[in-house]
């Protein structure tokens, strides 16, 4: 069985236009090969990119260090292939990727541009990371030679997928544009400085001299869009100029345009320019270094002096000067590319380096990774994030919402894939074990799929809507003896610790409980059909602590109230909640429930002993033996404990787990007769709901 590797794209880039396109070819190339993500910061735009081709992507901030770190650690990628937009990028993630265990390879997609001693030095040390350097042309090669970096250089020249064709007749694009019967001329580039927008709008004047009828299209945004859109004003070229911003339509556009005009200051070897010779549109462009190894001047194309207006006017009027030769230009162009910049070329290019630089190298392996799928990413779904993403021997690898973009959103965090989805997602992706972290009214089909694969879960509470449910699959639990566990948290705080050993040999006879809250914002609490109602979905906290503290209840009783809200349209659970219940030991105990208020009034439960008063909270413990009220704080995360234990337990290491499903329903099993109770008006012996 062939072994896939672990290759991660990265770009630190905040707008990796042609760099992310360059990198979306890799991966889509590789993708047979290798088990591909792409990471880039949120706002650089080439996430929703990726995702939207089906590939796993990783957001990533290059500022946060030791995330970065924290993340290679745990994910350990075979290789790392940073792709730099300019010296400064990159350094972070390929220290962090190397320190890892990765090879690390760069792409330099420009010259070397740097001038300040100290981003030069940083340039050099950042490199002491890579194990083998790319250039994407011979002047981005030479260059970088220039500075001295040795012989891990290597020039693996840009290559693109040639663009579909235009999906409209020439004529058609130009009556849809109104564009004037004259030369169309086409400049697709980020608005910043490197593209020099400003040369072409002076270079308009002496263009329109010789063709009053010229359009020039500016396709893209940047910096500098409005910069260029009140210099086209101030030049009186509003006519002549228009700015179609950024646009998906580029084969639409290159159909119709006479000329790819490219009067870039540097380029390392532009794919946009590629794209052009591939559709048969002749590029005029400066001679800066990039360019001028990419056109042979009249023959694939043609090159005009750097930073020369005068000269890249007269450059597109010789062009536009014969009809014929255009023609013959565009054939050669589109020859040239298919010969010499052709994406599969370059693909094949780039594995070579990845298999030379992993050959006899050693795979990444340490301690084995626990998998980890997600099957909801809301609210409780994030607070297991922030836990597990602690731990080194884990990795949440695929997550799975009805909310596409929520889950798109938090896959992103760990560079997992998303679905919306439960059986896609579990058809397509390796887990060891699964959180399930659904509303109340969700739950069945989740778990049944867990337990179809012999996948351990965890599951956050309440465990169903019903109790026939949660008894059906506790059953299948128990038949496919999975490991489980349920999120009832409290049972994990070391308050409790101290209070069980206290009731050790002084035993509770009395307890009262309280949830005395707001009303949460999820619409689907305010329905008892979808959420169970306050008892059912949050004081099912309390009544599990009194359970675990005191034993199996065997009587129940139950009041509620309903008020209607005016702010909470729709809202039909109880608004105020009572529950006696009596359990096997003797004690008794009363809970009461609200969510009338506006804040956290008080969420607790008090025990009550021989000469022993106890009051626990989730922050606070206090403990009267006659003597004051002393109080202390809880110590310790108990999601961290409950997290801890579930994984170690799916590892095989000793299972400490708290509230596996069974107990849990038995749990579900009080706080719905306390539902059914205040419904009939009777008490209820729990037998009646088995």
């Amino acid at each position: 069985m062939t072994i896939r590797s672990r290759l991660f794209l990265v770009t630190e880039s905040p707008a990796p236009s042609g760099v992310g396109a360059h990198m979306l070819t890799l991966a889509e190339g590789l993708r047979g090969d290798h088990d591909i993500v792409i990471a880039a910061t949120p706002a650089s735009g080439l996430l929703p990119r990726a995702r939207a081709r089906g590939l796993t992507v990783k957001a990533i901030d290059p500022g946060d260090v030791a995330d970065l770190s924290r993340w290679f650690a745990r994910t350990r990628p075979d290789i790392v292939h940073v792709h730099a937009g300019i010296g400064w990028e990159g350094h972070a993630s390929a220290q962090a990727a190397h320190d890892a265990g990765a090879r690390v390879v760069r792409t330099e997609h420009l010259p070397y541009l740097l001038t300040d001693a100290d981003q030069r030095a940083a340039h050099r040390a950042g490199l002491s990371h890579v194990d083998r350097l790319i250039a994407v042309s011979g002047a981005v090669a030479d260059s970088h030679a220039r500075a001295e970096f040795g012989n891990r250089l290597v020039t693996i020249l840009n290559g693109v997928v040639p663009p579909t064709a235009p999906t409209k007749p020439r004529a058609t694009l130009r009556r849809y544009g109104a564009l004037d019967d004259g030369p169309v001329l086409l400049m697709a580039a980020r608005f910043a400085e490197q593209k020099d927008h400003r040369l072409i709008l002076d270079a308009m004047p002496a263009i329109r001299a010789v063709h009053p009828r010229v359009t020039l299209l500016l396709a893209g945004e940047g910096p500098l869009h409005w910069t260029i859109a009140r210099q086209i004003a101030a030049r009186g070229l509003a006519g002549s100029v228009r700015m179609l911003g950024q646009r998906d339509d580029l084969p639409d556009l290159m159909g119709a345009a006479d000329l790819l005009v490219l009067p870039s200051r540097f380029e390392g070897l532009s794919l946009v320019a590629l794209e052009a010779m591939a559709a048969g549109l002749p590029v005029v462009a400066s001679d800066a270094p990039g360019n001028a190894g990419m056109l042979d001047h009249g023959r694939s194309g043609w090159l005009a002096p750097a930073g020369d207006a005068a000269a890249f006017a007269a450059t597109v009027i010789d062009a536009l000067s014969d009809r014929d030769r255009l023609r013959t230009v565009a054939a050669t162009a589109s020859d040239d590319q298919r010969t010499h910049y052709d994406a599969d070329r370059m693909i094949r290019d780039t594995a070579a380096i990845y298999a030379q630089e992993t050959s006899g190298a050693p795979r990444p392996d340490g301690t084995r990774m626990t998998r980890i799928g997600f099957i909801g990413a809301g609210g409780i779904a994030h607070r297991h994030f922030g836990v597990l993403e602690q731990f080194e021997d884990v990795a949440i690898v695929a997550i799975a919402d009805v909310d596409g973009a929520r889950a798109d959103e938090a896959a992103a965090r760990f560079g997992a894939q998303a679905f919306t989805d439960i059986d896609a997602m579990l058809d397509t992706v390796e887990v060891d074990a699964l959180y399930i972290c659904v509303p109340p009214f969700a739950h069945g089909a989740p778990e049944r799929a867990a337990i179809a694969r012999g996948l351990p879960f965890f599951v956050e509470k309440p465990v169903a809507l019903d109790i026939a449910t949660a008894d059906a699959i506790a059953a299948e639990v128990a038949a496919a003896d999975l490991v489980t566990a349920v999120g009832y948290h409290w049972r994990y705080l070391d308050t409790v610790d101290e209070v069980r050993g206290l009731l050790a040999h002084n035993p509770a006879r009395l307890m009262s409980g309280y949830w005395l809250d707001s009303t949460p914002p999820p619409q689907w609490w305010w329905h008892e059909d979808q959420s169970g109602g306050q008892m059912v979905e949050q004081t099912t906290h309390l009544i599990d602590l009194a359970r675990y503290l005191a034993g199996d209840v065997t009587r129940v009783f139950g009041l509620a109230g309903h008020t209607d809200r005016a702010d909470f349209h729709g809202l039909d659970v109880p608004t105020a909640s009572t529950a006696s219940l009596q359990f096997a030991s003797g004690a008794i105990a009363n809970f009461a429930s609200t969510c009338l208020l506006g804040w956290n009034h008080r969420v607790g439960l008090h025990l009550f002993g021989d000469r022993l008063a106890v009051e626990i909270t989730d922050r606070e413990l206090m403990v009267d033996v006659g003597h004051g009220r002393p109080v202390r704080g809880t110590q310790g995360d108990p999601v961290w404990h409950e997290d801890r234990d579930f994984i170690d337990a799916v590892q095989g290491k000793e299972n400490r787990i708290r509230c596996p499903y069974a107990d849990a329903v038995e749990t579900h099993r009080v706080a719905l007769a306390i539902g059914e109770s205040a419904r009939t008006g009777a008490a209820i012996m729990l037998e009646e709901l088995i």
